[in-house]
């Protein structure tokens, strides 16, 4: 009997566990679904066209959000998503053939957004926080 219990309890224990580890979940319009890995501690929110991560301490989020791209260019829809996040003190921070990354600040909380087009698809990628904290999800994303 104690012998059940105890395996009982250790399966109890790893079910548990398992809970409360990292989960790769799937998100984004019916045109470009995504998954990423929403880590421990952290909340995901689905949005319209991605998710919005945030850690449990507050200190940085995360926003993937796929979209389409209507022809423009990864600078041109990164520029407006800065000038539309409030952005203070923008700055190039890359750019390459369907890429274009800016950063800045709003009311003293550092951000990026980075923005990728391919084709008729842009991923809009937007960090804010502890950008180092908030890039790690990007890895799993897929």
């Amino acid at each position: 009997m104690k012998a059940l219990l105890a395996s009982l309890l250790c399966a109890a224990c790893l079910l548990t566990a398992g809970g409360s580890q990292a989960a790769v979940q799937e998100f984004g319009p019916d045109f470009s679904r995504f998954t990423i890995d929403v880590p421990k501690g952290w909340t995901a929110k689905a949005t319209e066209g991605g998710v919005q991560l945030a850690d449990q301490g507050g200190t940085c989020s995360l926003a993937v959000t796929n979209v389409k791209s209507g022809g423009a260019s990864a600078e041109a829809l990164c520029k407006a998503v800065v000038q539309k996040s409030g952005m203070q003190d923008a700055k190039e921070l890359g750019k390459e053939d369907g890429n274009y990354a800016m950063s800045g600040t709003r009311d003293g909380v550092p951000i990026v957004v980075a923005v990728t087009v391919e084709g008729d698809l842009a991923v809009v990628i937007v960090m804010a926080g502890d950008i180092e904290k908030a890039s790690g999800p990007l890895d799993s994303l897929q």
